[in-house]
């Protein structure tokens, strides 16, 4: 009797000891064999600073840049990858004449995807001289860019593909909210109290900085020389980013925007959700407020960006793809009939919407047709789209894959997960601990990357990335809605680009 006191406490500190040790590892980080039943696997892995994201996924952007590109040729015997050719490597060549020539070597040339190609077929020439056939595939993709924003004030950005942390800094006041990342193909801006910061992508140094004339919202968006930032009574307000003094722009529409702002993938419009209406801003020399889609039902939250415009929901479970039309027209609706607040998120040819209530919808990103016989149920929340599955975190917190052919569930791991950030511009997968530990995951043998948005592909198809896109035509079967809210395909005449149609002042 006298030693069972002793024994007892040597087993409950035994079991705390485990219970306190095994807990902070499950949190923190992903066990590859317990995802390898979903078909995935860990990309790369990384800290932001020892905190969560400020305003969850909000803080979380995913960029894939409009003119930095990563290049590729690969030279496969069989299926043997026997070298790998990137084109940013330096041409040789190009540098011994400029040598010869006396010439500066600054920037050093380098191949180019032409000079990989001409080089991978001089590998194939020797490869045949051998008797043995290779063949080249050729890779292009944007250069990806994850910028975060903690709790802790730390701003950190990341190459999205190699996990390389390109820089971090802070904000001053990290007690402060903190509102951001919004990104550019040349700046990152954060909202920290009534200021706004704006850093070099690539440097992270700092370009401005500025008081704001009201309180923000939401997150900040660079958009041309402006930074727009949603702000208390509705106001969505442009500050110059580069000249502070000059007066800014205001804009006004409905209710504060409290879940943030979409880019088109051209770059050339601003969306966001306002009570049962999707509000458009043009990015011209001066962001001027284009048109308005009317969804006749309430709903706030944050659009998505498609190659062809943007998809939204209402509370009421109502999903539409709405073009960029001067008219506000959409190109297809569909009335799921079930509640969400939730962002859909956008794969290569699909809409997944999840429901308040656990329920997960696809639908054809062309035609807004349901996919799946029936609906998921017991999903928390929806990392994204891969080739054939949709990944998802169930009601127990784990992960878990879902067939896109039919919405039936074809892995649930015991692999726990805590902050999920959709991602709708790739097949990568994210997953945010509220320690700050940011793990990375991709589909089994996904080396390369399946872009469901490229900005370079977008900006070829509009001419120009600042092109407004009126001659984009809806379906002839669905309906337009005017700016102002009639519905029908005639309830509106032509408006005239020559005035805004939809001026609050």
């Amino acid at each position: 009797m006298p030693h069972m006191p002793d024994s007892l406490t040597r087993v409950a500190l035994t079991a705390l000891f485990l219970f306190g040790s095994l807990v902070p590892i499950a949190n923190a980080q992903i066990n590859e064999r317990l995802i390898a039943s979903a078909g995935l696997e860990i990309h790369w892995e990384n800290s932001l600073g020892g905190a969560g994201l400020a305003q969850g996924d909000q803080s979380l952007k995913i960029w894939p840049h409009a003119t930095d590109r990563r290049e590729y040729v690969d030279v496969f015997l069989g299926n043997r990858l026997i070298e790998r050719i990137d084109a940013r490597q330096v041409d040789r060549a190009a540098v011994d004449r400029l040598i010869l020539e006396g010439k500066p070597l600054k920037p050093a040339p380098v191949l180019g995807l032409e000079g990989a190609k001409a080089r991978a077929d001089q590998l194939a020439k020797t490869y045949a001289v051998l008797g043995k056939q290779v063949s080249i595939k050729t890779f292009s993709e944007p250069v990806i860019y994850v910028v975060t924003a903690t709790n802790n004030g730390i701003i950190s950005t990341i190459d999205g593909e190699s996990g390389e942390l390109l820089w971090q800094s802070t904000v001053p006041n990290p007690e402060l909210p903190i509102y951001g990342p919004g990104v550019s193909d040349s700046v990152v801006v954060v909202v920290n109290g009534n200021n706004f910061y704006a850093m070099d992508l690539k440097t992270g140094n700092l370009i401005n900085s500025s008081k704001l004339n009201f309180t923000p919202t939401s997150s900040p968006i660079p958009a041309g020389d402006y930074i727009m930032v949603p702000s208390v009574g509705g106001r969505i307000i442009g500050y110059h980013m580069s000249k502070p003094l000059i007066r800014p722009v205001y804009l006004r529409a409905s209710s504060e925007n409290r879940n943030g702002l979409a880019i088109s993938l051209a770059r050339d419009f601003i969306s966001w959700t306002s009570h049962g209406s999707l509000y458009l801003i043009h990015n011209e020399e001066e962001p001027i407020i284009w048109s308005r889609v009317n969804a006749n039902e309430e709903g706030e939250s944050r659009p998505i960006t498609t190659p062809n415009g943007f998809i939204f929901c209402t509370n009421f479970g109502t999903v539409i793809h709405a073009s960029t039309n001067r008219l506000g027209s959409y190109l297809w609706r569909n009335n799921l009939g079930m509640p969400t607040a939730r962002s859909p998120v956008v794969g290569n040819n699909s809409v997944i919407v999840l429901s308040d209530d656990g329920l997960v919808d696809a639908l054809d990103l062309e035609t807004g047709r349901s996919l799946w016989p029936s609906r998921a149920q017991n999903i928390s929340g929806v990392l994204g789209v891969g080739k054939a599955h949709v990944y998802v975190r169930d009601s127990g917190g784990h992960l878990a894959s879902l067939r896109l052919s039919d919405g039936q569930v074809d892995a649930r791991t015991g692999s726990l997960l805590q902050g999920v950030v959709p991602n709708t511009v790739n097949d990568r997968f994210f997953v945010v601990t509220r320690d700050g530990h940011l793990s990375c995951l991709r589909e089994q043998g996904a080396i390369m990357p399946t872009m469901y948005l490229d900005p370079q592909a977008a900006n070829e198809a509009t001419g120009s990335p600042n092109k407004p896109s009126n001659q984009q035509k809806p379906a002839p079967t669905k309906s337009a809605e005017d700016p102002f809210g009639a519905s029908g395909l005639d309830a509106a005449p032509a408006a005239s680009d020559a005035k805004d149609p939809f001026d609050p002042f």
